[in-house]
Parts: C-alpha cells; structure tokens; sequence
C-alpha cells in the first residue's frame, strides 16, 4: 500500500509560489477526537436513564463540552440522542420545584 502525496499550492508573496505536500499520515489535522460522537449519544442517553440530563454542564463539564463542540449545542446533541430536550427541562424544573415546596413547607423547621 502505498500513500499517494497530492501538492498543494500556496502562495508566499507576490508573484511567487511554493510547492507543499499533505501529511503523509492519511489523517485530519487539529487534535484527535478524546471521545466519538457515537459515544457521546451514548452517555447523554444513559443519562437521561437516570434522570440527570439537566445541569449536565456543572456535574459533567467534559460531556457537555464535547456535546457542544460536536453538535453545536447541547439541545441539538440531546435531540440526536433520540430524546426530547425540551420534555427533560420540563421535567427536571417540575422537580425542582417540588423539591423547594418539601424544602420550605411550613410543617418543617428552617435551619
């Protein structure tokens, strides 16, 4: 097998022009990916599971990021997940909501 170098023109100043060649290593420049896009469709549907899709940004900063980058937002990555994002904000607020009526119910005592 052998790797065909394809030239690439580039222009240095006025007039002139140099010759370079692609990297011989077949693969894309820039950083390699730390996790594919299949595993990050993976993890946000694992946790949608346990029900801990909401405030994913402070508890799970690299997912998120990693969503964001590949998809563009957090949103679109959830909705490609195959989940409805706005039904898991919906739901995520509802119970936080019903965790401030316990918290600050009248029958129990402030701390």
């Amino acid at each position: 097998m052998s790797i065909v170098e394809e030239p690439i023109a580039v222009s240095i100043t006025r007039g002139e022009t140099a010759v370079m060649t692609t990297p011989p290593t077949g693969r894309k420049r820039g950083r390699p990916l730390e996790m594919q896009p299949d595993e990050v469709l993976l993890r946000i549907r694992q946790l949608s599971e346990q029900q801990t899709l909401f405030r994913v940004h402070l508890h799970q900063p690299a997912l998120y990021a990693r969503a964001r980058r590949l998809f563009g937002t957090w949103a679109r990555a959830v909705a490609l997940a195959g989940l409805d994002h706005a039904s898991a904000v919906s739901e995520a607020r509802r119970r936080a909501v019903e965790a401030r009526r316990r918290r600050w119910s009248p029958g129990r005592a402030r701390d």
